[in-house]
């Protein structure tokens, strides 16, 4: 079981994730849109520009949403790991996502994605770090935290599969989608962006009309 410690942990941590995704929305400002514009998209958008600021905003949230997950996902793991009488190693664990040593006696170096088909590592890497882990008497995987399709590569965890390593139990993963549920309750991503985007449009007809 997760201890209740370890809950309050994981609860901060995504609720850290949700306030930094209006974070990132109001950092952007009407000059960073269009010093940072692609000029083909910006040409497509030329007789709509409220369509474009809102296709920015809406790319610049779930682009935040999924970076930050990434990141949350990881100190989840390392708090999941210590939980249960692990212990991560010290100090950065690149070119690894976490390293740390299992109460089985194992260290593991692990690299982790949201989904298979998200891994941007190719196999020549992968196999690389496979060397370097073994090569030290650890253990390698590539986890994929979001997704529960079986791989046929043993040195690929699944959802469930890699929950229970750093979980240390079967139902970890169960209980980890438990305690998160209705989570996102706490904030709306469409109020977010339309907020942000009625602010920049607001501000763009205001440059117009004093131009």
């Amino acid at each position: 079981m997760i201890s209740e410690e370890a809950k309050c942990k994981i609860i901060n941590l995504f609720d850290g994730l949700i306030a930094g995704i209006s974070n990132s929305a109001n950092e952007l400002t009407l000059d960073s849109i269009f010093a940072n514009s692609k000029p083909l998209t910006l040409e497509l958008f030329s007789n709509n520009v409220d369509e474009y600021i809102y296709f920015i905003v809406s790319q610049r949230v779930t682009k935040s949403f999924s970076t930050r997950l990434g990141g949350v996902i990881e100190k989840v793991s390392a708090i999941l790991v210590e939980s249960q009488g692990g212990q991560i190693v010290p100090g950065k664990p690149n070119p690894f996502d976490l390293r740390f040593f299992h109460p089985d006696g194992k260290q593991y170096w692990i690299e982790i994605k949201s989904i298979n088909a998200q891994n941007s590592s190719n196999l020549q890497t992968i196999t690389e770090r496979k060397k370097l882990a073994e090569a030290h008497d650890c253990i390698f995987h590539l986890c994929m935290y979001n997704d529960d399709n079986s791989c046929a590569e043993e040195y690929k965890l699944n959802g469930s599969q890699f929950w229970k390593l750093v979980g240390g139990y079967e139902d970890a993963g169960k209980d980890m989608l438990a305690m998160l549920r209705g989570l996102a309750v706490k904030v709306s991503i469409r109020d977010i962006i339309n907020n942000k985007v009625q602010e920049l449009v607001q501000e763009y007809d205001a440059r117009l009309t004093h131009a």
